[in-house]
C-alpha cells in the first residue's frame, strides 16, 4: 500500500509569512495538529512545518510569543514520497520520533499529511508494516 493512499484529509498549508496566531486557529478550524509551511511567495515550496507542539513549546518558553510562525517552526520537515510504502512512513515517523510526515511528490511539492492515526486507522497498513518488519528481522538476523 502506498502513502497516497491513506492521505486521509485535504493539504492544509501555512505562509512562512503568517503569524502564530493564524497558524494556531488554522489548525484548531480543521482539527489537525501539523500544518505544512511553504513560502510566502511560491506557495508550492515547502520550507518547513509547524506542530500543536511547536506552538506549546514556545507559549511554555515564558518568552514573549513570536509573531511569525516562522520562528517557531520545524525547518527541516521529515517527508516521504507520495509513491512509498506506508512501511516506510511508519518506520520514519518512528525513527524521528514524530506524530505526523509530510507528503510530497517526486518534486519535493506537498501532498499531504499522514498522521499515526491514519497509519493506526488501516488494518490493511498496520498488515504491510508488520510484514515489513518481520522480512527485516528474518533477513536481517541470525
Amino acid at each position: 500500500m502506498k502513502v497516497s493512499d491513506i492521505i486521509a484529509r485535504p493539504l492544509i498549508t501555512v505562509s512562512s509569512d503568517a503569524t502564530v496566531l493564524e497558524a494556531s486557529k488554522r489548525m484548531v478550524q480543521n482539527n489537525i495538529g501539523l500544518l505544512v509551511m511553504c513560502d510566502a511567495k511560491d506557495k508550492t515550496r515547502l520550507v518547513g512545518d509547524v506542530s500543536e507542539r511547536d506552538v506549546i513549546r514556545a507559549i511554555a518558553s515564558g518568552e514573549r510569543l513570536p509573531d511569525k510562525v516562522d520562528a517557531i517552526s520545524s525547518r527541516n520537515p521529515v517527508t516521504v514520497k507520495a509513491s512509498s510504502d506506508v512501511a516506510e512512513a511508519a518506520k520514519a515517523m518512528n525513527k524521528h520520533k514524530i506524530r505526523h510526515i509530510v507528503v510530497v511528490d517526486d518534486g519535493n511539492v506537498p501532498k499531504g499529511v499522514v498522521s499515526m492515526r491514519d497509519l493506526v486507522g488501516e488494518r490493511a497498513t498496520l498488515r504491510a508494516v508488520l510484514q515489513s518488519h518481520e522480512k527485516e528481522i528474518f533477513v536481517g538476523g541470525d
